[in-house]
């Protein structure tokens, strides 16, 4: 094996790898917007990892692979952003009310951390 292979190969073994993470993260976490977080992340880096491999493999077409993973690297997320909006505004109130401490697109002026309102003490009965 030549040193180009090896490269190839452990290029692609770590995509590999990223990608089925982020297969197990999307199969294991409970929350839609989780599992975003999940694809969104680490299959960009999978895929990146992918497709490197094979410019690497291909030497003729790297430059078009390194320009793939560049627009890969630049939609993927924003994609994963678009599905995780979409899905945040047809949840229903009680899957929005799951995210108590942090609603990063809840609407109003004030977009900060909401305090969770404790319930007051029982009074103690006088006698």
């Amino acid at each position: 094996m030549e040193a180009r292979e090896i490269i190839v190969l452990i290029t692609a073994s770590i995509g590999a790898l990223i990608m089925l993470i982020s297969s197990i993260g999307v199969l294991t976490l409970p929350d839609v917007f989780m599992r975003m977080h999940a694809f969104g992340k680490a299959s960009t880096m999978g895929i990146s990892g992918l497709i490197l491999a094979a410019g690497l493999f291909y030497p003729d077409y790297l430059a078009r692979m390194v320009a793939l993973v560049i627009l890969f690297f630049v939609t993927g997320p924003i994609a994963a952003t678009a599905l995780s909006r979409a899905a945040y505004k047809v949840a229903t109130p009680a899957a929005k009310e799951a995210m108590l401490e942090f609603n990063e697109m809840e609407n109003g002026k004030q977009r900060t951390k909401r305090r969770v309102a404790k319930k007051p003490a029982k009074k103690k009965a006088a006698g």
